[in-house]
């Protein structure tokens, strides 16, 4: 992983920023911090409403722990090894359409880490096609959960 503030001033040009100085849960937001790292010469910015009410009473959806996670990575290998191919397609086939094909091969070639949030709808979904076996993934990385 680069450096902090490497990473943070590259990742404020297209990220989901806030600014909301009466947050009680910004000094622990990822968005919050992203967005002190906006270029002081750019005049637009992809932001939370500052009218966002959820965001001043501290139970915002939108919130993003500023913490790195262990993520898994991958799902070439070892993830589908296991499975029925009946099972397979339809997990296969359901992830695809809750995104779209190319972000789920980018996942199932390791060139993007699961978050948390796509974890929780992979294991849903494996459930739901019957699968109560483990997940299995090709590795695992430390990253923020953008």
């Amino acid at each position: 992983m680069q450096d902090k503030e490497t990473l943070f001033r590259q990742k404020a040009d297209g990220y989901l920023c806030c600014f909301r100085a009466d947050c009680p849960r910004r000094e622990h937001c990822l968005r919050w911090e992203v967005g002190q790292y906006i270029a002081p010469d750019r005049h637009l910015a992809t932001c939370v409403s500052p009218h966002y009410q959820k965001a001043a009473d501290g139970a915002c959806d939108l919130f993003r722990d500023n913490q790195p996670v262990a993520m898994p990575v991958g799902m070439k290998t070892r993830f589908y090894r296991d499975m029925p191919y009946s099972v397979q397609r339809f997990i296969k086939d359901s992830l695809i359409a809750h995104n779209c094909r190319s972000t789920y091969y980018q996942y199932h070639n390791g060139q993007r880490p699961i978050t948390p949030d796509y974890l929780a709808v992979i294991r849903s979904v494996c459930r739901q096609a019957g699968w109560q076996g483990p997940l299995e993934f090709d590795g695992e990385t430390t990253d923020y959960a953008w």
